[in-house]
């Protein structure tokens, strides 16, 4: 970009359910900022989304890597003028396209895009990334241009006992511990011109002097990500937003992100012996942090941990996470990949009868870690009701969550990520479109025309708008449930036609006409 390098994110944060990917350059809260090619190469794929990445770019590199750009508001020269060839091609916003060497060659500081807000974003930023083969590499290790004079910070140190609540070590110096423990650490890093939380480099905990635990950040496969939820103490990230990264490692969560750890990273001290903790913390430039403690190691106060003790039967079924789960009940069946879990568990299904439109309702649980599935496993539930247009939901209080069902016979199945109490139910409704910038049949100001599309439970799975007859762009902002019709040029003087269709998963149709004036 044209300004100095500022960062509202660094590279492998920890959110929700992933891994940051690259690194985030603050724009000063605008749009519109250039963004040039990092290097010599060729648009190698262009993706569009309402959500996520938003508007992103793919440019392959002579030596092998690829350099990525997300949230992009626009596309710059022959690559916009292609993309929007190809959108129209398929009559879609959303798109996936790779592009063979040839077709949008690049060189280095050229014109690409603008930066922007779309998809997921939480502000106008250049989402930035490296990636080689199927890894991604933290870009400020490439020698990007990027000052940073401050130190991280530790936030806070937890001790994790076997046995009972988590310690806060805060400013004590010393505490004891009954029975084997470990530890998780909260450090933010900031730099200048930086947001003040960002993630750091690097954590080791030495004990005794000796290296027992290094968390790195310089690479990770992209297919690991979602191991992040086993990295961290996930309960308390879910509440607080605050990553505790946990020295313990589950058998099926270990990446390459842990550079060095003594064993499964539990501490196992003789009773009555006291040892020293360091924690120290490092960002990219190496400044850092340390805090060092006194753990004095007491006798454990009750029996050992009954976890893995539950017997199998009564709905209850052992779970090896290195292998497969396949359970055909009479009314409901669970079929897992290998790596849905991150370690041994016990899984437990119940059934009760449903009530009014709900039918069927079946509760997924995991007995014995708070942890979220790791993969998509396929859960499908039997009722005799014949539901039309069903769908299977996810009760959480009054929220439902929806996901795309399919039906054979009186088996209705879908793929989820969630434990939980779910349910067949039906979605009769179609999706909503309202007018936010004109009134049916008055003037329209501008050339965007601006509408707002909801659905009530399965979601919009697409929607078309037609200008005068023919099918026009509409960009989607799955933030703001708002697609934007960028009109210029294709208006008729006058009395003007909009038609837009909008379908949701379950097949519910909306069509809808509008006029307005020029």
């Amino acid at each position: 970009m044209d300004h100095d390098i500022a960062l509202s994110a660094t590279f492998a944060e920890v959110r929700t359910g992933h891994f940051h990917a690259g690194i985030d350059m603050r724009t000063g809260g605008e749009e519109g900022k250039a963004v040039y090619a990092a290097a010599d190469g060729y648009v190698c794929g262009v993706r569009i989304s309402p959500w996520g990445g938003g508007k992103m770019l793919y440019v392959r590199h002579p030596n092998g890597y690829t350099s990525v750009y997300m949230h992009l508001s626009a596309y710059a020269g022959e690559i916009g003028r292609y993309v929007e060839r190809e959108q129209y091609k398929d009559h879609s916003y959303s798109l996936v396209r790779d592009i063979p060497e040839g077709v949008l060659p690049v060189k280095k500081g050229q014109l690409i895009a603008r930066s922007g807000n779309t998809g997921g974003s939480g502000g106008p930023h250049l989402h930035f990334e490296l990636r080689r083969g199927d890894r991604t590499i933290n870009p400020l290790r490439f020698g990007l241009p990027y000052v940073d004079n401050i130190p991280p910070v530790i936030r806070g140190i937890r001790i994790y006992p076997q046995q009972g609540e988590p310690v806060a070590i805060g400013r004590q110096e010393a505490v004891s511990v009954a029975g084997p423990f470990h530890i998780g650490v909260y450090a933010t890093d900031a730099a200048e011109g930086s947001t003040l939380r960002n993630g750091v480099d690097r954590m080791e905990v030495y004990v005794d002097g000796t290296l027992f635990f290094k968390y790195t950040t310089e690479a990770f496969p992209l297919d690991s990500s979602r191991l992040s939820n086993a990295l961290v103490d996930y309960p308390h990230f879910a509440r607080t937003r605050e990553p505790y990264i946990l020295t313990r490692i589950l058998p099926g969560a270990r990446g390459e992100w842990i550079a060095f750890c003594q064993g499964d990273g539990w501490l196992r001290f003789d009773e009555g012996s006291t040892h020293t903790v360091t924690v120290k913390v490092f960002d990219i430039k190496s400044n850092h942090a340390e805090k060092s403690f006194r753990v004095t190691a007491r006798a454990a106060t009750s029996s050992a941990s009954t976890r893995h003790a539950l017997p199998d039967g009564m709905g209850v079924h052992r779970v090896e996470y290195g292998r497969p789960l396949k359970i055909n009940g009479e009314n409901v069946r669970i079929v897992m990949p290998p790596q849905t879990l991150y370690d041994h568990g016990y899984m437990r299904f119940d059934a009760e009868a449903g009530d009014g439109f709900r039918s069927a309702i079946r509760s997924v649980e995991l007995l014995d870690s708070p942890l979220p599935p790791n993969e998509w496993y396929t859960l499908s539930i039997r009722t005799a009701a014949n539901i039309d247009k069903a769908v299977i939901v996810r009760l959480d209080g009054a929220k439902q969550y929806a996901y795309k069902t399919t039906r054979e016979g009186e088996w209705y199945t879908a793929k989820v990520r969630d434990w939980g109490r779910f349910a067949v139910t039906t979605d009769t409704v179609p999706p909503r479109v309202a007018l936010v910038n004109f009134r049916d049949g008055g003037p329209l100001k501008g050339n965007v025309i601006k509408l707002k599309i909801s659905d009530d439970l399965s979601g919009v799975e697409s929607y078309h708008c037609y200008l005068n007859g023919s099918w026009i762009l509409a960009e989607h902002d799955g933030k703001t449930a708002t697609l934007a019709i960028h009109a210029a040029g294709k208006f008729k003087a006058g009395k003007n036609e909009l038609r837009v269709e909008l379908t949701d998963v379950c097949g519910n149709r909306t069509r809808q006409t509008y006029t307005f004036n020029r």
